[in-house]
């Protein structure tokens, strides 16, 4: 018998419809509840890594997920003028996990959703007071109702409510970066087929197609605080911070005419990785929030949802399933942010040693990133 039978997801994202997925493949079929009205319609793109890929296979929604998308086979960087720095053939890499994949969020939801074999969110729902009782953990949503459970799993992001209700306030510290996000079309004249970055001072331009002519892009600039353009984000101001980059970039920077299409914001993480508390769990950037650039936060989220999901279906102790994950799953968190933090300092070298360090280290430093990864955690 599972360890514990009542189980509420708290966030319909990446973390919490795996996490449901995989309960309801073993049998359990969790509540979720989602402070979004719907899942998303509209939003920006993802990149896959092969070990994200496999985490779906598991699922079994990688097929949907590739129906979708596009495979990355290199990753290309550049600096701003155009000029190839390195390239890291990333197909051969992953290639004992699955291909990396750009794909639009929208369509990685959608698969995801496509999975959950009846279990229903209740969206525009979220939870106001969590209370850890000897067996249970009672709830009262932000409707006015209330549950008891089992078990609570926070997958609720990097403000998550649950973590703040259940463990106090951990407001996540800034980066000395702000990213931008935002979908644009590859035109004859600027086709975008492999994840490819431009690289000026103290600034990058990523692009990655993600299916249907459509372009991901994430661009990103070092900064001291976060900056005012956050919480309004200005179209012709970017440009400008980018328009002394090549071609490719200025295409897709001409496409924009409405801060609408934009999504700006600091980039930040979670100073220390916080898993929760009794039979009280966080999954996902709820419990691990960092900066994008490795590009695992996909990844993690998943592995997070099935390893929980194995533990869960086990016989034992339900109090014995968070110090259980705590060890199967930290000592690869803190791997993936050290590397995320190695990345960052590299992200500040002056570009003329930069110039001088990617052709020579990219790859090596590469496979060094991401070994851990390609074993099944």
């Amino acid at each position: 018998m599972a360890r514990a039978g009542r189980i509420l997801i708290v966030g319909g994202g990446i973390a919490g419809l795996a996490l449901a997925i995989a309960l309801r493949r073993r049998g359990v079929s969790p509540d979720i509840v989602e402070r979004a009205d719907a899942l998303p319609s509209t939003g920006a793109g993802l990149y896959l890594i092969g070990a994200a890929t496999r985490a779906l296979d598991h699922l079994e929604v990688s097929s949907a997920v590739l129906d979708e998308g596009v495979v990355i086979r290199t990753q290309t960087f550049r600096d701003a003028r155009g000029s190839r720095l390195a390239e890291v053939d990333v197909h051969e890499y992953w290639k004992t996990c699955g291909p990396c994949i750009g794909v639009s969020r929208v369509a990685l939801h959608q698969a995801l959703a496509s999975r959950l074999d009846g279990v229903a969110v209740r969206f525009g729902t979220s939870v106001r007071e969590v209370v850890q009782e000897r067996a249970r953990v009672s709830v009262r949503f932000t409707d006015g109702t209330s549950e008891s459970y089992d078990l609570v799993v926070g997958a609720d992001g990097i403000r998550s409510s649950v973590r703040r209700l259940a463990l106090g306030e951990a407001r996540p510290r800034f980066r000395g970066q702000i990213g931008w996000r935002f979908v644009a079309r590859a035109t004859a004249t600027t086709p975008v087929d492999a994840w490819t970055v431009y690289l000026g001072a103290g600034s990058a331009f990523l692009l990655v197609p993600i299916g249907d002519d459509a372009v991901y892009c994430y661009a990103d600039r070092m900064a001291r605080r976060p900056a005012a353009e956050s919480s309004s984000p200005d179209v012709v101001r970017l440009r400008e911070r980018f328009h002394r980059f090549a071609l490719p970039v200025q295409s897709v920077l001409d496409q924009l005419e409405s801060a609408d299409q934009l999504h700006c914001a600091p980039i930040e993480e979670l100073a220390h990785e916080s898993w929760g508390r009794g039979r009280i769990i966080l999954i996902g950037d709820a419990a691990h929030a960092m900066s994008p650039n490795m590009a695992c936060g996909a990844a993690l989220a998943m592995e997070d949802a099935l390893v929980l999901a194995d533990l869960i279906a086990q016989p034992g102790e339900t109090n014995d399933v968070l110090p259980e994950l705590v060890r199967r799953r930290a000592a690869r968190v803190r791997w993936v942010r050290r590397q995320t933090h190695r990345r960052d300092r590299l992200r500040r070298l002056p570009s003329a040693l930069r110039r001088f360090v990617l052709p020579r280290l990219t790859e090596k430093t590469y496979q060094s990133n991401y070994r851990p990864l390609l074993t099944i955690p």
